[in-house]
């Protein structure tokens, strides 16, 4: 397994399993615990599988998918695997997969962009980001699912502030939070992430006072939920002492 995790649940699993599980359904629910993960987790300490196991899951996934009778199980597989090749620096068949996923996609497909915006945000370029958002924000403001909505408004959060933006960035952050309180509950990885970057760039304009009120929420959290020694948890205390040096 690809992950660092060193908890009750290590171990390896076939490549296989993981890529047929989530062919059927983008959905673990973890058994014993009451809770739900995506598939590429790990149950135990919520780290996404890494390097070369990342993009071999999403290849056979893909694989499994490319003759489904829908067309957006074949679209969701190649945008996730093109997400993913995206993060790991092959530009060029990322693009190629881009494309491809574009037309089994149907029309009105927001997911999709603002999936690619992520992922375009996450390789360092935000500007490419922005301009998708951009494109998509009429009708993502009309847009009924809420999941999606709060998607949306993290990713222009992201890529704005990516860009030096801040200001334009905040209310879309603090949209995010609020809309992805609504869909995950208060204390959710996703709502965690989403109230994390509303914190950062609360303290990036000089709102220190609030910044440290919404990080440390997410630092007590995260030490509950992931344990103190979690990435997660560490880079939030992180971001508390770089708030408090600034403060003094």
């Amino acid at each position: 397994r690809g992950c660092a995790c060193r908890g009750p649940s290590a171990g390896f699993a076939h490549a296989d399993c993981l890529a047929e599980l989530a062919a059927r359904d983008e959905w673990i629910i973890v058994e014993g615990r009451g809770e739900i993960s995506r598939w590429m987790h790990c149950a135990t300490c919520r780290q996404r599988f890494t390097g070369v196991p990342e993009v071999e899951l999403d290849r056979r996934r893909w694989r499994l998918c490319r003759d489904a009778p829908r067309s957006t199980d074949k679209h969701r597989a190649l945008a996730r695997l093109a997400a993913t090749l995206l993060q790991h620096d092959e530009f060029d068949a990322s693009e190629h997969l881009w494309e491809e996923s574009s037309r089994c996609a149907a029309d009105d497909d927001l997911t999709s962009a603002v999936d690619r915006a992520s992922a375009l945000h996450n390789a360092r370029r935000s500007r490419d980001a922005l301009e998708i958002l951009t494109r998509i924000g009429p009708r993502m403001e009309l847009q009924e699912n809420v999941r999606t909505r709060a998607k949306y408004k993290k990713a222009r959060s992201a890529a704005l502030a990516g860009m030096g933006r801040l200001d334009e960035a905040l209310p879309f952050a603090a949209d995010a939070v609020e809309l992805t309180r609504q869909t995950d509950g208060p204390h959710s990885v996703n709502t965690l992430d989403a109230m994390c970057l509303h914190g950062e760039i609360l303290a990036t304009i000089g709102r220190i006072q609030e910044a440290q009120a919404t990080l440390g929420h997410v630092l007590a959290a995260r030490t509950r939920l992931l344990g103190p020694e979690h990435p997660d948890t560490r880079r939030t205390q992180n971001v508390l002492r770089r708030v408090a040096s600034w403060m003094a």
